[in-house]
């Protein structure tokens, strides 16, 4: 607000560049990736990707521009060019993050509990690996299938892919509770996930990069 405010600004339209901030909040949280691609494409004006770090910087003008309404065009007009006349019309963020690529794709990744960490997001390919994995070795249990050969033929699968798939039926539960509530590690892929993976619970956390557990396994 103080970037966005000048001291002999009105209440009315201080008051009215908070109610839009509000508004804008909500719609940036709950709304459609469109709405977010356009309201960054309005204000934004530079990012700078560094190695440990992202620079961002918005455009005061357009910002306040976009928190306003056309209720008070004119009162915006007068406030805008006394900031254009008064300051240099950017304000910055540094956000203490870095690009990673993981698997296929390039991921912005935090530092543990980071205040901007992003929402948790369960990623589908390993969601489905312990779903496959599960009901394949109930499939064993049941006398359904003898083993991971007639899974894969079963299912036309690959053998070995079969057999990876299978061990994810073996992760220590505090490993898939965590990749149920998207909170796995930002590198974690299907790959890693499925890669030699060891039977021991406090293996498994050091390979795939989970916290160590007070678990006695």
């Amino acid at each position: 607000m103080d970037e966005l405010c000048l001291p002999e600004d009105p209440a009315a339209p201080t008051q009215q560049i908070m109610a839009g901030a509000a508004k804008q909040f909500d719609q940036l949280s709950n709304g459609a990736p469109a709405i977010v691609k356009d309201f960054v494409r309005r204000v934004v004006q530079r990012v700078v990707v560094h190695a440990d770090r992202i620079e961002v910087e918005v455009g005061t003008q357009k910002l306040r521009a976009t928190l306003t309404t056309d209720r008070q065009a004119s009162s915006a007009r007068t406030s805008t060019e006394q900031l254009e006349q008064g300051s240099s019309d950017v304000i910055r963020f540094d956000i203490e993050a870095r690009v990673k690529r993981c698997g296929g794709a390039m991921r912005l990744v935090f530092p543990p509990d980071h205040p901007r960490q992003a929402p948790s997001v369960p990623a589908s390919s390993l969601l489905k690996a312990l779903a496959r994995g599960r009901q394949w070795y109930e499939w064993i249990v049941a006398g359904e299938v003898s083993g991971r050969r007639a899974i894969a033929q079963k299912l036309r699968l690959d053998e070995r892919y079969a057999g990876r798939v299978l061990e994810c039926a073996f992760l220590a539960p505090d490993i898939v509770e965590a990749i149920l509530d998207g909170r796995q590690p930002p590198d974690l892929t299907f790959k890693k996930l499925t890669h030699r993976l060891p039977l021991s619970w406090i293996e498994q956390r050091r390979q795939l990069g989970f916290q160590p557990s007070h678990s006695r396994q």
